[in-house]
């Protein structure tokens, strides 16, 4: 598993599309992952996610999210009991 941690990010909902891109970057400015979202629902999840969960890693192997301290975080959106 690589972890590498989110230092910032860019987001932007188009109108005219009805879709959405996320850009997360390091703290070295180096990309992480660039995707286009097609749900609105998704989109503002996500968002919501970087702007609120500190740390915040994303799993390469994996292609997610996790919250929490490296390796030790929890995958983002699984629920728990």
């Amino acid at each position: 598993m690589a972890l590498r941690q989110v230092a910032r990010y860019y987001s932007r909902w188009d109108v005219d599309n009805h879709n959405g891109r996320i850009a997360l970057y390091d703290s070295t400015n180096g990309s992480i992952d660039n995707r286009v979202i097609n749900s609105a629902d998704e989109f503002q999840l996500i968002v919501g996610m970087l702007r609120n969960e500190k740390p915040l890693w994303y799993d390469d192997v994996a292609n997610q999210l996790r919250t929490g301290f490296g390796a030790t975080g929890e995958p983002t959106g699984e629920e728990e009991s």
